[in-house]
């Protein structure tokens, strides 16, 4: 159902919801095989520091927590419940949870608007409204926080700690993102399936994400915005980078994102860019661009300006990188027209028979001490507003050498606030390198393309961040 703007009592919600100090579970069962059997499982099993109430009117006990038989009868106001029941049996439940004073409810059933029942979706819906009860879903996997070591919902592993808010309507794509979290390092402050989205909307989680401290990034995957109005007031009114990617593109990704969370797709797609671009929002076209754009920007300040730098030991790289940044519209400078006293200084750091041009191409016989040097040259330079390191891995490179020092030039510069790219192509020593690099919130990539995406996002949030000014 549509809001005219984010509510503040159901922000305000979002911090308890995201945030719990207590959980109820209302299917809780002692068969494994059923949802609200995992639910408790996975709490457990995370290590989550709260307090977790099974609710089931047949159990005094599951998995050595003492069960209630309703939320009405648990001793005290909990902050999250969380519903897993058949969807005629919701209403009910949600009934209770207003009765009992919770702060906030979760329902993961199925089986509402996406199946033809808008009725009973609705009718729940208008009842939480009317008691002040935000609802997130129903039709979703789960959410949660590594910071508080809270996964809550039928998901198999929690993300690394990081920056990056993850607001999806999609299960499926959640999950990619927290297996992405554990494999490549992808870290997240939370994350929370919308499913439906019947109540809590998009605009109230990108006003939670503003105000959390360990967000620096809203990624949000949308099937439907049925609130535009909604979503544009708040992601103007927040003052961190938002990246969208928005599907049903296609005509019969229409009909599928129905199917999936009962999103209605009837504003052509220019409708999208001309919202996102009025609302300051960067947006995506691919899964991987999505996932690469708010990693950089959830790690690293924007670029202020479109002077980039680029020093690499290959050349290769460094034309792949230039073409990628023309095609998609921020063309390299030469070093001589950013900065004629950095190409001259920069020469120190390379052969004679190195390019100082941009890319700077300081050879694949560069060491640490070369690349060291040449990468605090250009992010000290006062002409400079980014730096994008590659490497190769040549017979005498030490890729590990370098990625520390990276480390140490970023550490050293950090306040001059100008975002540093890391391109690492090559085999398990530049996986290895990527993975230090990213666990010392340095972006780094595998391809030339992807870290040109990154770059020119935290470019163009650099600008949005300017004209919000």
């Amino acid at each position: 159902m549509r809001i005219e703007r984010a509510r503040p009592y159901v922000v305000k919600a979002l911090h308890a919801a995201l945030n719990p100090r207590s959980i109820a579970v209302v299917g809780a069962s002692r068969n494994p095989n059923k949802v609200g059997y995992q639910v408790c499982k996975e709490l457990m099993d995370w290590h989550f520091k709260g307090e977790i109430i099974p609710v089931n009117p047949r159990a005094t006990e599951i998995l050595g927590l003492k069960a209630y038989p309703t939320l009405r009868d648990i001793p005290h106001p909990v902050d999250l419940v969380f519903v897993a029941v058949p969807a005629h049996l919701v209403k009910s439940i949600i009934e209770d949870a207003v009765a009992a004073k919770a702060t906030c409810a979760v329902v993961a059933t199925s089986n509402f608007k996406e199946t033809g029942r808008a009725d009973l979706q609705d009718e729940i819906t208008s009842y939480c409204r009317e008691h002040k009860l935000p609802l997130i879903g129903p039709n979703l996997v789960g959410l949660g926080s590594p910071y508080d070591s809270f996964n809550c919902g039928f998901i198999p592993y929690l993300p690394i700690p990081g920056h990056v808010g993850m607001i999806s309507q999609s299960g499926a794509n959640l999950l990619a993102a927290l297996g992405t979290s554990q494999k490549d390092h992808y870290g997240m402050s939370f994350f929370v399936g919308l499913g439906n989205k019947a109540d809590v909307d998009f605009a109230e989680f990108i006003e939670y994400a503003d105000e959390d401290p360990h967000t620096g990034c809203i990624g949000i995957y949308a099937e439907g915005i049925d609130s535009p109005e909604a979503f544009e007031a708040s992601a103007k009114k927040v003052h961190k980078p938002i990246v969208a990617i928005k599907v049903g593109r296609s005509k019969i990704g229409v009909k599928a994102a129905f199917a999936h969370t009962a999103s209605e797709n009837a504003d052509p797609d220019k409708f999208f860019d001309d919202l996102f671009a009025r609302a300051g929002v960067i947006r995506a076209t691919t899964w991987q661009e999505f996932l690469d754009m708010t990693l950089a920007l959830g790690m690293m300040p924007p670029a202020k300006g479109e002077n980039i730098v680029m020093i690499t030991n290959g050349g290769g790289a460094g034309l792949l990188a230039c073409d990628h940044f023309e095609r998609i519209g921020y063309p390299l400078k030469e070093l001589k027209d950013i900065s004629p006293e950095l190409r001259e200084k920069i020469r120190a750091y390379m052969p004679s028979f190195g390019s100082p041009l941009n890319p700077v191409d300081i050879s694949g016989t560069a060491d640490v001490v070369s690349y060291e040097g040449a990468f605090m040259q250009a992010m000290t330079d006062s002409h400079t507003d980014g730096v994008l390191g590659a490497i190769c891995p040549t017979a005498v490179t030490d890729v590990p050498g370098v990625a520390q020092a990276a480390v140490r030039v970023v550490e050293a510069t950090k306040g001059l606030n100008k975002p540093f790219v890391m391109i690492c192509q090559g085999g398990q020593e530049c996986q290895d390198a990527i993975m230090y690099l990213r666990d010392h919130d340095i972006p780094a990539y595998p391809t030339a393309e992807q870290a040109v995406n990154a770059m020119v996002a935290l470019r163009r949030y650099g600008e949005i961040a300017k004209s919000k000014k």
